[in-house]
């Protein structure tokens, strides 16, 4: 506690020495980490109010012109007060975050991602604290998803493996499992996740996806430049496992693992592969 009331006064010196004015400052002061959350600000018209975010948001462009703060193991906390907020928004946990609020005097607001309803309840609680255009985006979304079901009509139900992570060669992968908002978008369009029964983010091996025989496999690179090369490599080794060429797919825009404002695009995109 003694290091964090150090680092306020601090920050309260620097404010005072560099003419920031608390009496002049806009209502609300968001920092805000995490990309999701980032992205769901800015999608529900609140990007004027972030005053700063962490090293991984690079969403919307305008993100680039916020000071970062560091991350979520070792977030600057000296750099956070410096930036008077008037409270800190967090996908996830920070014990030591949400000591520097109470210290601030500030609110401290989690929020989870993990599944579509999380995003959902992340909308609403937006939208009850601050109005803005959280409740538009919310729609927004549910009329997306619901147009992607209607042309997902025209295929039988069918299953889909997503691999988040697979080292060409390797027999075994990290998949989406049945408690992601991967699960949950395969659900709303009328498909299904297939994936081991526990686990949010199983291993599985080779032998252990041909015996779920999901009908569709989904590679995810996010990030990843040599889209031919990769996409070539994937579908040799699962045919090789008897998985025909057009049931393999790769994806790779950047955020493809990223359930925050273009949540819609990411189920486009997973669509536009099983039509």
């Amino acid at each position: 506690m003694k290091t964090l009331l150090f680092i306020v006064l601090s920050a309260i010196l620097f404010c005072s020495c560099s003419g920031i004015n608390n009496d002049s400052l806009e209502d609300n002061r968001f920092v805000v980490l995490g990309p999701s959350l980032v992205e769901l600000m800015y999608a529900s018209g609140l990007g004027s109010r972030i005053v700063g975010v962490d090293r991984y948001s690079d969403w919307p462009e305008e993100t680039g012109n916020l000071p970062q703060v560091g991350g979520y193991i070792d977030p600057s906390l000296e750099q956070i007060a410096s930036l008077v907020p008037t409270s800190i928004h967090i996908s996830g946990e920070s014990p030591v975050l949400r000591e520097l609020a109470a210290t601030l005097s500030i609110p401290f607001y989690s929020y989870r991602f993990d599944t579509l309803a999380d995003i959902f309840s992340s909308l609403d609680s937006l939208d009850a604290r601050y109005g803005a255009q959280a409740a538009d985006f919310r729609e927004e979304l549910h009329e997306k998803l619901d147009s992607l079901a209607i042309e997902m009509e025209s295929t039988a139900p069918i299953s889909v493996m997503i691999v988040i992570y697979h080292e060409r060669g390797s027999s075994s992968m990290t998949v989406a499992g049945m408690s992601t908002f991967f699960a949950d978008l395969l659900s709303s369009v009328n498909c299904e996740i297939s994936a081991p029964g526990t686990g949010s983010w199983p291993l599985i091996s080779a032998e252990g996806v041909i015996d779920l025989s999901p009908d569709h496999i989904i590679c995810l690179y996010p990030g990843k430049t040599d889209t031919t090369e990769i996409t070539a490599s994937e579908k040799d080794y699962w045919m090789e496992l008897g998985f025909e060429s057009d049931r393999v797919h790769c994806l790779f825009e950047p955020y493809i693992m990223i359930p925050g404002g273009r949540i819609g695009l990411i189920a486009e995109r997973i669509c536009s592969c099983l039509l």
